[in-house]
């Protein structure tokens, strides 16, 4: 594969492609591409050259947007930054397409009116139409294109629509992009089940065209956060604001006002958010890599995420991942004796990866002997529970008196924090003490960390 990917990502690759060669035995492995759809401007050197290191193949550049009519093409330029930065890149130019019915438009007024943005793209870009929806002229205007052009353009469209569509040898000079698994509905493509994704992505391959898959990892959030970045973490307080989960994404409606990326959100409103973090990221390039796709030559991830803050997968995790780290949240058990028969409890997450939202799926759990709990005090814990535990850890809630467990709960695991001040007070000094902690990920699975002994002398 072209790059550096390494860790589970490579991992990934590597089955593909071993299972590709099991396959078809006479042909050698191929080398799938990366690339990473840039939505929202330029990033800095230090962010180019990680993601160079993290063995991204090439950028996407949006360039702006062309709407189709029947014999019209009426191309709006972008504002561009300044793309000096991306010299040495591959880029692809991104051109929105709207149109409707059998409009084909006007391939050569295009590509008059696209002139201008192509020279202002270092190197020789490529170009890459998307379409949020599909319409029966829309693949006549893009290999219109691709001949005055003479090279071979891209379509990106949702992946159900571009199966349903596809001709059995595919189009001349134009390459499907399939958008599919992630979360499309935040760039307006149609929301999609994921089985209905991967029976559209197998009727694809069947085809045996060569074509990309584009994930989208752009979180949707209503109302939009302001420029300065908002996070769950903040949201996650039962003193900020009530938690709900729902069928697609989740709400929260505020107790008080809050910053939402330098916007102020009054007390009563709902903030709803639906996002893609690094366990779904990962889950949703298993199904994509993983399985023989023979005619897959690549992924684009649509949407460089942003810097923590950051709703869902943030660029910081997104880098860790790529470049070997885990999809998920490593946190530890932090537990110090603050008296004779009193400790304190705390749980640290030193990676960039956060938890899924959860009301009881994250926690952290503490089991003792040879005593009770004479007292316990929530600290920064979104609630508690008084327990037991069976075979294979299995948890049982009881009553105060019977209890030989606790576990305190968080709404959220946040990246790179300390959730504290958990104070448990027993009766008299255990004999002993475990730990062990457990979270809900996006991929809708969970977690649980090992069971590990406390040291009984204080220190």
């Amino acid at each position: 594969m072209a790059g550096m990917v390494k860790g589970r990502l490579a991992l990934a690759v590597t089955l593909l492609a071993a299972t590709a060669v099991a396959a078809t035995a006479a042909e050698p492995p191929r080398e799938l591409t990366h690339r990473v759809w840039l939505l929202s401007g330029v990033p800095d050197a230090g962010t180019l050259t990680a993601l160079r290191a993290a063995g991204v193949d090439g950028l996407v550049v949006p360039v702006g947007r062309v709407e189709v009519g029947d014999v019209s093409s009426r191309f709006t330029l972008a504002p561009l930054p300044d793309l000096h930065a991306l010299a040495g890149w591959p880029l692809t130019a991104l051109v929105w397409i709207d149109g409707a019915d059998k409009a084909s438009g006007d391939p050569q007024a295009f590509v008059s009116q696209f002139a201008p943005a192509q020279r202002g793209i270092p190197g020789s870009p490529r170009l890459l139409f998307a379409a949020r929806r599909f319409f029966p002229g829309l693949a006549g205007f893009a290999a219109g294109v691709a001949s005055r052009l003479d090279q071979t353009v891209e379509l990106a469209a949702p992946a159900q629509e571009l199966a349903a569509h596809l001709p059995p040898r595919g189009w001349t000079r134009v390459r499907p992009v399939a958008v599919a698994l992630g979360n499309p509905g935040a760039l307006g493509f149609p929301a999609s089940m994921l089985q209905d994704d991967l029976v559209a992505l197998d009727r694809l391959d069947a085809t045996q065209t060569p074509y990309r898959a584009a994930v989208v990892v752009a979180p949707f959030a209503r109302p939009t956060p302001g420029p300065a970045g908002a996070s769950l973490a903040m949201l996650a307080s039962g003193e900020t604001a009530v938690y709900a989960p729902g069928e697609r994404g989740d709400t929260f409606r505020l107790h008080k006002s809050v910053d939402w990326g330098g916007v102020e959100v009054a007390a009563g409103t709902s903030i709803t958010v639906e996002t893609v973090d690094t366990a779904r990221y990962h889950h949703d390039l298993g199904l994509l890599l993983r399985p023989a796709r023979p005619a897959l030559e690549g992924w684009d991830t649509v949407g460089l995420p942003a810097p923590e803050p950051a709703l869902g997968i943030s660029r910081e995790a997104f880098l860790e991942y790529l470049q070997g780290g885990s999809p998920y949240p490593l946190p530890r058990v932090v537990v110090e004796w603050a008296g004779p028969t009193t400790m304190r409890v705390a749980l640290a997450n030193p990676t960039a990866q956060t938890s899924a939202l959860a009301t009881t799926g994250n926690w952290v759990e503490l089991r003792f002997a040879g005593t009770e709990v004479r007292d316990a005090q929530l600290g920064e814990f979104s609630g508690m529970e008084y327990g037991t535990t069976g075979a294979g850890g299995a948890w049982r809630r009881t009553a105060v008196r019977g209890a030989s467990a606790l576990r305190f709960y968080l709404t959220v695991i946040p990246p790179r924090a300390r959730v504290a001040g958990a104070l448990v007070t027993f009766i008299s000094r255990p004999r002993g003490v475990e730990t062990r902690w457990g979270m809900r990920v996006g991929d809708g699975g969970t977690v649980t960390g090992p069971l590990e002994g406390v040291a009984l002398t204080k220190r």
